[in-house]
């Protein structure tokens, strides 16, 4: 029996998808056929609002307690599984992140069959649940003949997907797509389709394993991605204790030298798996192993330029440079007041104007220091109009100092800064011109949504006309005291069918099964 029943996003009124959760599904299995016994392997969900705001990521491998018949292809082997949670550990996890949101899937037929055999060996049956197909949607509104997923990202967003083939790099792929529809599309599109439904789930923080793929070292370093490629859980389950001592212990080996190398980064991508890290728990280990190593360089009491470029090495590679931001501008501030154009100069302020004072600071600003007494070092004297009388003016002029109103001792004080540094002036900024067209993937916009009979001459499959239930929902927008507009929703039916090409499977309903399905629609939309 099929979890999900299946909705448009469609150029019809219907609701503002933006108020509305989508939780994007992509799962990797055993084998093509769940009826054969193939099993679910690995599993990731993105959480998003239909705005393109993150709210939460999931994705974890999963013990399918049996062989991966085709291990090339999905590039995984036996032993990646070995700390790996079964399915019924994070059936309620999964669940969970699942609840009250339209589920999302590049071939939701796929992702229904699989999810709904593993509930079925549980025994957990769930009401029916709204869903998207990303594949067909992209297919009605988008006139292209490739409609994979790496394609439709890249077309929509300008990028290639990263983290593949994991689920979660493909999972973020469909978000990615989603959003740029949702929020940048020609015309606006609106969810037409069942309300969003809680879920019977009660998570447990089952750790987790996740997969950390594709890792490059980038401009921020080799840490960086591989935390990045880790899921945003906001909640993140406990690491296990045993990949957590290991993966700490292979990173103070790795820092030894201050850099870690692409082998060395592939062990950690590993052993993070094996502890269960996601983004939030990998950013504290390594909060953690910046804050040991800067509190064993301060234990004498002075940090030294050695120590501070063994730190600043090490943050560099663990992503941590704000730890010791304050170090940095420390030594920035000495280096500065060595280095400073007035560096020597002492200025002796003759009055206590404001004028004067400004001055002053000018000059100390820029490495001068404030004489108390008018000696032979001080290189100049700044005078105030009103002290024209005072003696030291006299003195001054008898030792050969200069002698400058407050305007010509910030003209000199300019000048010398300005010849010390030779930096020429910056040339202004040109303003960036984008032109008057949109974004390039709005030239496939097709001039009107395929209608059925058109998806199933280019497709193959049959996608039946919305059946309109005339029921009037208001939906909670997560992470936001707003509501969605109460609009009459449709439930969209699709046929069976058993073409190759068909990308989504669909549900027929015929006769006085319709009537039943239409009735038992109408009660859930009603509760």
């Amino acid at each position: 029996m099929p979890i999900f029943v299946a909705g448009h996003l469609t150029r019809q009124p219907g609701a503002d998808p933006r108020t509305l959760t989508f939780a994007l599904v992509d799962v990797a299995t055993t084998g093509p056929h769940p009826e054969q016994g193939a099993r679910i392997c690995e599993v990731a969900v993105v959480r998003m609002r239909g705005d393109g705001v993150v709210l939460d990521e999931y994705a974890t491998l999963v013990d399918p307690g049996a062989s991966i018949a085709d291990a090339e292809s999905h590039r995984s082997a036996d032993v990646d599984l070995a700390p790996a949670p079964t399915f019924a550990e994070i059936a309620d996890d999964l669940l969970a992140r699942l609840s009250d949101a339209i589920v999302v899937g590049h071939n939701l037929e796929f992702v229904d069959r699989f999810l709904g055999a593993e509930l079925d060996r549980l025994d957990i049956a769930l009401p029916p649940v709204p869903g998207l197909c990303s594949l067909v949607t992209c297919r009605v509104h988008l006139d292209r003949e490739e409609h994979a997923l790496t394609e439709m990202a890249n077309l929509l967003t300008g990028e290639w997907p990263s983290g593949l083939p994991s689920t979660l790099g493909l999972a973020r792929a469909m978000a990615g797509t989603l959003a740029t529809l949702v929020g940048a599309a020609p015309e606006p599109l609106s969810w037409r389709g069942l309300a969003p439904v809680p879920l019977p789930a009660q998570p447990r923080g089952t750790p987790v394993t996740p997969r950390v793929v594709g890792l490059r070292r980038g401009s921020e370093g080799w840490l960086a991605t591989l935390t990045a490629r880790l899921p945003y859980t906001v909640d993140p389950p406990r690491p296990r204790p045993d990949g957590l001592r290991d993966y700490r212990a292979l990173l103070a080996r790795a820092l030894t030298d201050g850099r870690i190398v692409g082998g060395e980064a592939a062990d950690l991508a590993a052993l993070a798996g094996r502890a269960g890290l996601t983004q939030a728990t990998a950013w504290q280990v390594h909060e953690e192993f910046l804050v040991v190593s800067r509190a064993h360089a301060e234990a004498d009491g002075v940090v030294t330029a050695t120590e501070l470029r063994e730190l600043q090495r090490a943050a560099k590679e663990l992503g941590t440079t704000y730890l010791i931001r304050d170090l940095e501008e420390a030594a920035a501030a000495n280096r500065a007041r060595r280095e400073a154009p007035l560096r020597g100069w002492r200025v002796l302020p003759v009055g206590d104007s404001a004028e004067v004072t400004e001055a002053v600071d000018l000059a100390v600003e820029h490495g001068a220091t404030v004489a108390v007494k008018l000696t032979r070092t001080v290189r100049l004297v700044i005078v105030d109009e009103g002290a024209a009388a005072d003696p030291r003016i006299a003195r001054a002029t008898d030792l050969g100092v200069p002698v400058l109103t407050v305007a010509q001792a910030r003209t000199l004080l300019a000048d010398e800064v300005a010849a010390a540094s030779g930096s020429p002036a910056a040339a202004p900024e040109e303003a960036d011109d984008d032109g008057p067209h949109g974004p390039r993937w709005h030239e496939y916009w097709r001039p009107r949504e395929l209608t059925p009979a058109e998806y199933r001459d280019r497709f193959g499959g049959t996608l039946a006309a919305p059946i309109e239930v005339s029921v009037e929902v208001s939906v909670a927008v997560e992470g936001s005291a707003a509501t969605g507009p109460a609009v009459g929703r449709s439930t969209p039916i699709l046929a069976t069918t058993t073409h190759a090409k068909s990308g989504c499977a669909v549900v027929a309903l015929v006769g006085g099964a319709l009537l039943a399905g239409v009735v038992e629609l109408v009660r859930q939309l009603i509760v």
